[in-house]
């Protein structure tokens, strides 16, 4: 078991939230919500296309009187004082000095393409649209990737993730607005290597004209900065990226021991996987007789399971139709209210059962699958994961404060002494959830459900579950939680006979076989 140095940090006290309200934006936080904001980037296209077409007809135009124009007036000029002979040459001069010209310039006056760039304006305004916030969150959900899996700034700007090369190049810019931002939150290492990327890519007399100056000045401010800080790796003259893994990772903070899990490094020894098995699931309801759960046991004190294939392509679809348009920015229960955080960046709604067979067909298939009685479970919770989308280190049971300051929606029902949380989608790069404690980590697999106690058999908390959400490399994550609570349970989990949250009972069992040796 891992020792925290931190036990009782910030982020382990903010708490899955019950409910939800409208937040605007965020669209960096989903997949989903960034695939509505690329259709409105349509609809900019088309507006700026008509724009250049208003424009191109415009200037079309003016380019053909000045051709007219140039050549009648050529024509005047071969011809000499004689042009002026001919009284309909006499005409045609005065009309082009008088109405001709005083169209034209009424013309060049003209603000052509006002209705589409009118249009293109409100667009912009829509309360979904992207802003300054969203681009930071997008860049925090960048630098969140490379910091937990430890990506290479220049891989990550070559377009190479974790091994994969997806074919986009960011260019100086690009890389010195990634820089800035590392330097604003403090990541001084990965500050350093972006901008020093920056360096590295600038290419045309412009860019060195513009932006190196800016470059070289934020790299004297992380310099400065590195200077004076103790703990960073290597001299001033050779900065590292990432700083070296700890030799010892049963000490850590719960942060590091999230991230560490996440990017593979706390993983189960040989040991703790001995005794662990696999098969089908029958002994939990009469049904599954003839339907067994494929189930796989993942550790067992506390237990955790992972079943696989209990969710049919049918439901998911219908679940997508059911969440379409419903989705907001998630927020997380802090001690005295529910706020939007970088602890965690997804989108989710609430759907309750009644609103469809499915939801109420999936829950008789967790009471299946888990023995457990789903009258009082919370609403079905469907949550999206976007770019570097997480969700850090957390518990999924309230802590008591969180009833005091009535943060919990129905606290009659009790806390929750259990989650099943279904995978809708595989997910191509990261995205796992994370159990640092137990050395545990569940890649995203789709119609696969894992289901663990947040609570004691005595009802206390269980600590060990502490888990995460890792940030997503790349694809989309799909989930769907279900959330039991306690009451109602007390014939289906009985307390043991003894207090389980101060003793495991393998650890009773070997204080029994102790004393029986003493004898």
């Amino acid at each position: 078991m891992l020792l925290w140095t931190e036990k009782w940090s910030l982020t382990a006290l903010l708490l899955p939230l019950l409910w939800w309200s409208c937040v605007n934006g965020e669209f960096y936080s989903s997949i989903h919500a960034m695939s509505k904001v690329f259709g409105y980037e349509q609809k900019l296209l088309q507006h700026m296309q008509k724009f250049i077409a208003d424009n191109d007809s415009k200037l079309d135009f003016l380019k053909a009187r000045l051709e007219e124009f140039e050549r009648e007036r050529n024509e005047a000029l071969q011809w000499g004082v004689a042009y002026f002979e001919s009284p309909l040459n006499k005409y045609l001069l005065s009309k082009r000095l008088t109405l001709d010209w005083q169209r034209i310039a009424n013309l060049m006056a003209a603000s052509t393409g006002e209705k589409s760039l009118s249009r293109l304006h409100q667009l912009r305004q829509r309360k979904h649209m992207p802003n300054e916030a969203e681009l930071e969150g997008a860049i925090d959900g960048l630098l969140r990737l490379q910091s937990i899996y430890r990506l290479q700034t220049k891989h990550v700007a070559a377009g190479i993730l974790d091994g994969v090369s997806y074919g986009t190049q960011l260019n100086a810019e690009h890389c010195l607005d990634i820089g800035q931002q590392a330097l604003r939150l403090e990541h001084l290492q990965l500050a350093h290597a972006w901008l020093m990327e920056a360096n590295n890519r600038l290419t045309t007399a412009e860019d060195h004209h513009q932006l190196q100056p800016q470059i070289a000045e934020k790299l004297a401010q992380v310099k400065a900065r590195l200077s004076n800080n103790q703990g960073v790796n290597g001299t001033v003259e050779k900065i590292e990226e990432h700083s070296p893994v700890p030799e010892n990772l049963t000490v850590l903070s719960e942060f590091d021991a999230y991230r560490y899990t996440c990017s593979g490094h706390i993983k189960p020894t040989p040991s703790d996987q001995r005794d662990l098995r696999c098969g089908y699931l029958t002994e939990t309801h009469p049904f599954l007789l003839l339907a067994p759960l494929k189930v796989e046991e993942l550790r067992t004190e506390p237990l955790l399971l992972l079943y696989h294939e209990v969710l049919y392509q049918s439901e998911i679809d219908v679940i997508t139709k059911l969440t379409r348009n419903k989705i907001e920015r998630a927020t997380v229960t802090g001690q005295n209210s529910s706020t939007v955080s970088n602890a965690r960046t997804s989108q989710f709604t609430f759907i309750p059962k009644t609103r469809h067979k499915v939801l109420r067909t999936i829950d008789q298939r967790v009471e299946d699958m888990t023995g457990l009685n789903l009258m009082f479970a919370e609403d079905h919770q469907f949550s999206n994961y976007g770019v570097g989308g997480h969700y850090a280190q957390h518990m999924d049971w309230f802590y008591p404060n969180a009833f005091e300051t009535n943060q919990v929606a129905n606290p009659e029902m009790g806390n929750r002494i259990a989650t099943v949380l279904f995978y809708l989608t595989d997910v191509a790069q990261g995205g796992g959830t994370a159990f640092p404690i137990i050395k545990q980590l569940l890649k995203p697999e789709k119609y696969a459900a894992a289901f663990w106690y947040n609570l004691h058999a005595s009802g206390v908390g269980d600590t060990r579950v502490l888990h995460g959400a890792c940030p997503i490399i790349a694809g989309s994550k799909w989930v769907l939680n279900r959330w039991i609570r306690e009451n109602y349970q007390s014939d289906k989990r009985p307390c043991e006979l003894w207090d389980d949250s101060q003793i495991s009972l393998s650890q009773l069992l070997e204080l029994s076989r102790r004393a029986s040796k003493q004898i």
